[in-house]
Order: C-alpha cells, then structure tokens, then sequence
C-alpha cells in the first residue's frame, strides 16, 4: 500500500556551506520547479540527470561555489531532512538542533523508528540506514514497525528503490556510506514512484538481499514466502542428519544475477534437452552431520534429491575450480563441490557441500499455477518411496502429498 502526501511548512537551511531543501511559497504551498541547475563538477557523471532531477524538484541543491560535489557522503541528519521533504511531511519548528523538526516530523509518520540511527546524527549515513526511511516512508505498510535492517534492506532492493552498488549482484554493500550523487538517485527513483511511475528491480541484487535476510530467495524469484525457517534440520537416516543452510535459485539466463560467476564453464545436464538459459538452478547448501560412529560413509550429494515428475534427475556440473578433491569437506565461497564421501569416524563431524537441481522454467510455471505457488518436494535418498521418504520446504504441496 502507498502512502498518502501532506505538504511541507518549513523553508530549506544552508548546511555546512551547502543548501539541502525546499524551494517553498512560505505558506505551506507546493513545491516551486527550479531552473535546470548549472553546477561545474557534475558533467559527464553518472547520476548527472538524477542530480539535476532532484535539484529541479527542490529536494536537493548545491553549494555557493557553484559544486554540487556529488562524491562527498551525506550525514544522517542531512538524509532526515532530505527525506521529510521528499515525501512532504508537515514539518514543525523549534528543537534543540537544526534537524529536530524533521526527524520529529518522521517520527509522528511512522517512518522514522527509535534505534534506526545509533549514535551521532552528524556521521555519514549508510545504505542501510537510507533504506529504512525509504521503504517506510513510500510503503505505508512498513510505517511504525520495527523490521530488522536486512529486511527492509531487502524490501528497498526488491522494490527496485536501491540496487548493487559494484558489477557484483552480491555488492550491496550494506553498511557503506551514501553519497550526496546516491542520495539523488533516491530523491529520484522515490518521485517517479509518487508520479506513478515504475522502476526497475534489480533481480540478482533482490536476491543478495533476500538472502542476507533469510536465507533463500523464493521472494524475488516466485513471489512466494512460505519457505520453512532455515537454516532447517531434516534426518535422512537413523546414522545422518542433514542441515538445509541456504536455498539459492540461479537463473542462467542472467549473466549479471546472483552468483553468475560461478555458472561460468558449468555443464549442464537437463533432462529434456533443452537449453540452459530454459531452466532454474535450485542450490541447496548443506550441512551433512553424522549420528554414529561406525565407520560407514555418506556422498553428501546423494542426502536427497528434488522431485520434479519426469524432470527429476537433472543437474549440473561446476567447472573444475569450484569442484575440490582436497580430501576434504570444508566450508567454501560461492558454488562448490567437494568431492569426497563422509566418513562417520568422528562424533558429530560435519560436511559442507552443495546439492543441485535443474528445472525447466516451464515446469515451474505448471505448478504455480496447478498449486498456486511452487511445491518444494524432496525426497530421502535410500528410502522407499513413499510418506517415509517425503519432506517438504514449502507450504504448498503437490498431488503426491
């Protein structure tokens, strides 16, 4: 749900040599449109037309110098400031520091929270701390709730209003401070939203965030949100417990997703001979722990396997860098496999490794719409088949429940 608008009753405040506010009639009027601003450090930059959007709109300004300097960070108190106008909150007077009237004015709309901002308000602002005010300030379902940091992170990067910060998708770079440039790709993305407008979602960064969240990212792929809690223990046999760490789906048709790097050289096995880019990658990150000591071993990958009808069986094989004969089953970055098999010689030892599956994107769209949403059937491995060798992580289940 958006929110509402209400106009804004306090004219802008030169701080430290810069002018950060509103052009305003004095009586609670709208905002004046400026002239395109002429600033001499701007040309050529990469939030030139988002800079001079946010000036024009009288949100932003530059300094008296004739700069804008779009490279210098943007304090916190700044970014409260910048944000009261930006979403035309009524902004009262008064207040033992100059931004007092608008962190008030944020606080009585729910958009502000106690604890957002620990610490001195004259230290520059993170990502983090510009996606609290954004997300509850355009959303007025977020407003007064008091969400963890990764959420709301998540909810801005999701709503296309922040994106990565680096070519990565997994850059984006939570606790790094905002620029004054930054701020004004906000200030814009947040007034084509008022305007009606959509923005773009970055899908590979929506997914780093929803991940650093909780740990899977079935939110941005499918629009569904009824993932068991993971990580999630699951015992595959009376000697071997299995940890669900993290579920990650990989669209290998976007070479600038989450993890895209580690699908370069893979080769694909699909079970219908189709293309690649035609199928998701589900990636499930586990913890093998043994519950015996006899001597017997486990292939970590063979823990269970994803139903998917006459779909099952399809797979995928890393490119050798990221497949390890070390001897050992260790903890990685990014995709891997380990390629050796768990011996239980040792009480409680545990092994990292991956478990993958291929599925046709034409699968998928079937079940949601047979099921309304995407069962996540899995199914033991050395079990018969049946109740005993089920187990699911969503809500949603298939007809073989």
């Amino acid at each position: 749900m958006r929110r509402g608008w209400v106009s804004v009753v306090l004219a802008s405040v030169v701080l430290a040599g810069s002018v950060v506010g509103l052009g305003l009639n004095g009586r609670g009027g709208s905002v004046e449109a400026a002239a395109k601003p002429s600033f001499s450090d701007i040309s050529g930059h990469w939030a030139e037309s988002s800079i001079e959007t946010a000036v024009q709109a009288g949100v932003l300004n530059g300094y008296s110098d004739g700069t804008y300097k779009p490279n210098n960070t943007i304090t916190r108190a700044e970014l409260l400031k910048v944000m009261a106008l930006t979403f035309k909150l009524e902004v009262g007077t008064g207040g033992s520091t100059w931004y007092a009237p608008y962190q008030t004015a944020l606080s009585k709309a729910g958009v502000y929270m106690e604890g957002d901002y620990p610490g001195n308000l004259n230290n520059p602002a993170t990502r983090n701390e510009m996606a609290k005010l954004a997300v509850r300030g355009e959303y007025t379902d977020y407003r007064s709730k008091k969400l963890s940091a990764a959420e709301l992170m998540f909810r801005a990067v999701n709503k296309g209003i922040l994106s990565r910060s680096g070519t990565k998708a997994e850059t984006i770079n939570t606790e790094g401070t905002t620029t004054r440039a930054e701020a004004a790709v906000l200030v814009t993305r947040l007034l084509k939203l008022t305007n009606g407008g959509t923005l773009t979602v970055d899908q590979g960064a929506s997914s780093a965030a929803e991940i650093a969240w909780h740990r899977h990212n079935m939110i941005t792929m499918f629009d569904q949100n009824d993932l068991v809690k993971l990580p999630y223990s699951v015992d595959i046999s009376k000697k071997y417990n299995v940890t669900i760490d993290k579920l990650i789906i990989l669209d290998p048709a976007d070479t600038k997703g989450y993890y895209a790097e580690y699908l370069k050289g893979a080769t694909y096995y699909p079970a219908d001979n189709s293309k690649p880019s035609d199928n998701y990658l589900f990636a499930y990150k586990i913890i093998g722990k043994n519950l015996v000591t006899d001597n017997s071993t486990q292939i970590v990958t063979k823990s269970f396997a994803m139903f998917t009808d006459e779909y099952t069986g399809a797979n995928i094989m890393l490119a050798d860098k990221y497949i390890y004969r070390d001897g050992t089953l260790s903890e990685r970055t990014g995709l891997f496999k380990n390629d050796k098999e768990f011996v239980f010689n040792k009480p409680n030892s545990l092994a990292h490794n991956y478990i993958f599956a291929l599925v046709p994107k034409k699968y998928i769209n079937q079940q949601i719409a047979q099921y309304g949403g995407l069962p996540i059937h899995l199914e033991r491995y050395n079990v018969g088949s049946g109740s005993a060798s089920q187990f699911y992580l969503t809500g949603v289940k298939d007809k073989w429940y």
